[in-house]
């Protein structure tokens, strides 16, 4: 596939997959600015500023900007999240597209060296982080009905002032946690770098979690999915 080919969204993402990669997690606006720029100088350029070659010489924030900000695809569709002050992560479905972007080698270089590294950390700090929640050890427990929605919203990264992008990426984002960590069971059932044991049952007990949570309080994910807005914690 040619780089023109690519839409403005899916150059976003593949942007934001090399900060990723090059240890940037999560990474800032300007981070996925320079990025953007270098991977796509003709898209993410600033006009008027070329060298005697034709190359686009500087960086256009105001392009990248415009595009993770209010309701535009690459936020619209949960493929990225803010987590923070000028702070941005790719979800689980915006990682996945965007390392399928990446890996048809559009752009050509190498992956940052510590990216791989980064990811797997990551991963283990999340399986510890949801199976050591509240809402799990409760389910864990059979004490359903004393789940609260607030211990919901701790499990899944959310506040009940959370947009409806907001949530959807971070539902996108913990299926994609377990998807992973079903592929770690049926390869050395650990994660890499010495990560913890990734049982079977342990993965079960977090997708029951969240499909009890879903069902618990469906009233509470419907009320925040009809927020068009980009409210933030």
């Amino acid at each position: 596939m040619a780089h023109n080919r690519l839409s403005v969204t899916e150059k976003l993402l593949v942007a934001a997959h090399r900060c990723e990669t090059e240890g940037k997690c999560p990474f800032t606006a300007e981070d996925l600015v320079v990025s953007a720029w270098q991977c796509f100088p003709d898209a993410f350029g600033l006009k008027g500023y070329v060298d005697s070659e034709g190359q686009m010489l500087y960086p256009d924030s105001n392009r990248v900007f415009a595009e993770i900000m209010g309701s535009k695809p690459v936020r619209k569709r949960g493929f990225l999240v803010k987590v923070g002050q000028k702070l941005y992560e790719l979800t689980g479905s915006g990682r996945n597209l965007a390392a399928r972007l990446d890996a048809r080698e559009m752009i050509g270089g190498p992956a940052g060296k510590n990216g791989k590294v980064g990811l797997d950390r990551k991963l283990e700090a999340e399986f510890r982080r949801l199976l050591s929640s509240k809402a799990a050890q409760k389910v864990d427990n059979k004490q359903i009905d004393s789940i609260t929605f607030h211990d919901a919203c701790v499990f899944w990264g959310i506040t009940p002032q959370s947009s409806a992008i907001e949530l959807l990426g971070r539902h996108g984002d913990l299926e994609d946690t377990l998807s992973r960590l079903r592929e770690r069971i049926q390869s050395t059932g650990r994660l890499e770098h010495g990560g913890p044991l990734v049982s079977p049952v342990s993965v079960d007990l977090l997708e029951k979690t969240h499909q009890v949570l879903k069902e618990r309080f469906s009233n509470e994910v419907q009320t925040i999915l009809t927020r068009t807005d980009q409210r933030r914690r």
